[in-house]
């Protein structure tokens, strides 16, 4: 009640005067002819549900049986409930949503996975070639050495 209270008021303060980019006021014409009406029409529609919905009364009744059809559909909103429902699940979570998710979990994660499994067989394979023992990394160096010498002479040869 106090947000609605202030929410209709909020139309009289001159906010023109009060925010501007420059401190400067804006130009702006406000229309009373505009805004006394509506609110007087919107506080007559707050006292007609006031009558028609305070106290249980047949008044109630006998507009939902005369308005038929419209009553039924503002009663339910018009309806916009099961609109936002149809296009956020049907159309936002089932057709666009559900086939990323599915790209995201079997390539995206799929090839995440694959490196690191690569990763893992590769470091499990190589980590014998680092023990500690300065023969081994000599051996190795020295092996190297040679292997690109053979390769270089036999790639010169021809």
């Amino acid at each position: 009640m106090i947000l609605a209270t202030m929410a209709a008021l909020a139309g009289y303060i001159p906010f023109h005067d009060l925010v501007t980019s420059d401190g400067k006021a804006f130009e702006t014409v406000f229309q009373w002819n505009i805004a006394i009406p509506v609110t007087l029409f919107a506080f007559c529609g707050i006292g007609l549900a006031f009558v028609m919905y305070y106290k249980e009364s047949p008044i109630a009744d006998r507009v939902s049986k005369a308005l038929g059809g419209f009553y039924t559909a503002a009663y339910h909103k018009f309806y916009m409930d099961e609109v936002y429902l149809f296009v956020t699940k049907k159309i936002m979570f089932g057709m666009v949503s559900r086939p990323i998710a599915w790209f995201d979990r079997h390539v995206i994660d799929a090839t995440m996975n694959g490196i690191a499994s690569v990763t893992v067989f590769t470091s499990n394979s190589i980590k014998g070639l680092q023990s500690g023992q300065l023969q081994k990394y000599g051996f190795v160096f020295v092996s190297g050495a040679v292997l690109l010498a053979v390769v270089f002479m036999l790639l010169w040869a021809r």
